[in-house]
């Protein structure tokens, strides 16, 4: 009796102390003050991930594997439930991700053993441990002290590259027949990776994903005193940012990458820039082949690109197709060629002596019939957009590349002639897949940069 006198006093004490509720009044729905009145209004939530039931002759599992100490790196393995030995296909997620398990099904839809991770370092939710996403977003990232395994990227390329182990380890997988495929952060991955596994990835195909990042956006960090401790380029000094390049740029990697090498990269866009995809190819000893999107900021707006047709995307049969299938469409018709043998080279561009610097000149070698042959040319930067950063972001970003009609055959080559300002230029060819490839970027003498 006595705790239940001392209850009732607790209490009316705070009904008698008043405030906003009044004498008398009922906390509820409705009232202004409750405290639920904010969710009560019955919209859903949004769904963050979906975890999805294994399609009609899929098998999935769903992992976490060891990297360093207590980190664990969470998986999605999707496999044929057909016999093996598959090819094996690793899927690297982008900046902001998690392992994508749409992707994977899909791939395993199509006869591939698919492993997707989440990658650590610029933030995936379902991996565990002392890892940065336990932090806040990029944090880190330019750590180097005491060493550059304090650097959060350190932990991102060691979960990929053991996510690449395990992939082959499976025993299911032809360990022969393995492929590499991401996009932003991921094709970043995806070319590090490569560099590092040498020969075992026969094919790899990145999605704004080059080195050199001194000639793409780091080329805009400006110091930032406000910024969090190792997340900000600009904030490092020559001497750390030589050790970062050194340490975790992909391309002055790329001479180890032993795969066939395909780089689908936007021309306008905010990280990857041109110049920075360029060298990385021109780094890249072995077989390589890429695309150049004009007008384009992290997306592919060419045929065989990043757009897919509302009928692609619901897909039918219950195979997974378009967008939640692939970053890109022409990853399957690359992969199919180098990891199955099915279907036909992709077309190559080369460029061709010319007697004008104005003058484009260039070849193709394709076993498909070409749709669309064409040029597209853009003015150099000048020299008061290179002096100041955010006029040279804005110039990247809103850079015009104008076509040019190409004349000319698959015997003979083709030609193009420039207009005088012209700075900078590269041959756009698609077949009638369709794929769409590039030549190398040209870069006019006496145009500036």
């Amino acid at each position: 009796m006595k705790y239940r006198m001392r209850w009732m006093s607790v209490m009316g004490a705070v009904v008698l102390a008043g405030g906003p509720l009044g004498a008398g009044a009922e906390p509820g729905p409705g009232s202004a003050s409750d405290l639920f009145e904010s969710i009560l209004d019955g919209k859903p939530p949004q769904i963050l991930k979906e975890l999805l039931p294994a399609p009609e002759g899929v098998r999935v599992r769903r992992v976490l594997f060891r990297t360093r100490g207590k980190n664990m790196v969470y998986a999605v393995i999707a496999s044929p439930k057909a016999p093996g030995p598959h090819p094996g296909m690793l899927l690297l997620h982008g900046s902001g991700g998690s392992a994508e398990e749409h992707k994977a099904l899909a791939w395993a839809q199509r006869g591939y053993v698919a492993l997707a991770p989440d990658i650590p370092g610029l933030y995936s939710p379902l991996t565990s441990g002392n890892l940065p996403m336990s932090k806040n977003y990029a944090e880190g990232r330019y750590a180097l002290e005491p060493d550059s395994t304090h650097s959060v990227i350190y932990d991102g390329v060691l979960a990929a590259v053991k996510a690449l182990d395990l992939l082959r380890a499976q025993p299911e997988v032809d360990p022969q027949r393995v492929g590499v495929c991401g996009v932003s952060w991921g094709g970043t991955m995806t070319t590090m990776v490569c560099a590092l596994a040498g020969e075992k990835v026969r094919a790899a195909f990145a999605i704004y994903g080059c080195g050199f990042f001194e000639l793409g956006n780091w080329r805009t960090n400006k110091p930032f005193p406000g910024a969090r401790a190792g997340s900000w380029a600009g904030n490092l000094r020559p001497e750390e940012a030589e050790k970062w390049l050194r340490d975790f740029d992909p391309g002055r990697r790329a001479k180890g990458i032993k795969a066939a090498f395909f780089h689908a990269s936007a021309a306008n866009d905010f990280f990857g820039w041109p110049e920075a995809v360029q060298a990385t190819l021109d780094a890249i000893p072995g077989e390589k082949n890429h695309v150049y999107a004009p007008n384009s900021n992290h997306r592919i707006l060419v045929p065989g690109g990043s757009v897919f047709a509302e009928d692609e995307a619901r897909g039918a049969g219950g195979r997974l197709a378009g967008s939640r299938a692939n970053w890109v469409a022409m990853e399957v018709p690359y992969f199919e060629y180098h990891l199955k043998g099915v279907g036909e080279a992709m077309p190559r561009v080369s460029l061709k002596e010319s007697e004008s610097p104005h003058t484009a000149r260039f070849e193709v070698r394709s076993t498909r019939p070409l749709a669309k042959v064409e040029v597209y040319w853009a003015r150099a930067f000048t020299a008061e957009e290179c002096a100041d950063s955010e006029r040279l972001r804005q110039a990247q970003s809103k850079r015009e590349w104008i076509s040019v009609e190409a004349r000319g055959s698959l015997e003979e080559g083709y030609r193009a002639e420039l207009p005088r300002e012209a700075g900078v230029w590269f041959a756009l060819v698609t077949d009638d897949r369709p794929v769409s490839v590039s030549s190398p970027l040209v870069s006019l003498p006496g145009a500036g940069r």
